[in-house]
């Protein structure tokens, strides 16, 4: 409530009310038209009144809100493209670079667009769909973005032991390896070293 002596007082007459149970109220709906009368002031700003809530349940609904606007810019963008098997790889890359772009003017610095749990699940789930092209994109991405991560190349191996270049596959797992020192890479060196031969 608006007003919590009088129900009768709502959004649209509470500017009228001289009273002091309304001044918060009428502080924050002027402060919220100051803002908007002055558009280049940069300022990231949302006001919203929420009439179904009390002082004591406002708290969740306004957070939740709150956090959303201000991370807004941070939604990822197409996240339907990346589902479908029909979006081309060049679409995907071009989604890929925009965000990247996207982060970069907003921290002033480069990061990756993407977590590399996310970059290596698209990978995988390419490889699943019998799109290779888009798997290698997206593993190589990996490795780009998350350059000492001994699982970005150890995927990329995979890529390359899927399509019988066992070749290529030793050297991304021998990488992994090294930046890790995990046995289970050593292991799977030692399996790609008898496919070679066997070759």
């Amino acid at each position: 409530q608006l007003n919590m002596q009088d129900p009768n007082v709502t959004i649209e007459n509470v500017m009228q009310d001289t009273t002091d149970f309304t001044l918060f109220a009428r502080s924050n709906i002027l402060f919220s038209e100051l803002v908007r009368e002055n558009q280049n002031n940069q300022l990231s700003f949302n006001w919203k009144f929420y009439p179904e809530e009390l002082h004591g349940t406002i708290a969740f609904p306004s957070i939740k809100d709150g956090l959303i606007a201000v991370f807004k810019w941070f939604q990822m963008e197409n996240t339907d493209k990346f589902n479908s098997p029909d979006t081309a790889k060049d679409d995907l890359a071009g989604i890929i670079n925009y965000r990247a772009d996207k982060l970069k003017t907003h921290f002033g610095y480069a990061v990756p667009p993407y977590p590399e749990d996310l970059l290596n699940m698209l990978g995988y789930m390419s490889m699943d769909m019998q799109q290779p092209e888009k798997s290698k994109m997206f593993f190589e991405l990996g490795i780009k973005y998350y350059p000492a991560s001994a699982n970005a190349y150890d995927s990329m191996a995979d890529y390359y032991e899927t399509s019988t270049d066992y070749v290529a596959a030793l050297k991304y797992v021998s990488k992994a390896f090294e930046i890790s020192g995990n046995d289970n890479y050593k292991d799977k060196m030692e399996r790609l070293k008898q496919h070679i031969h066997k070759k």
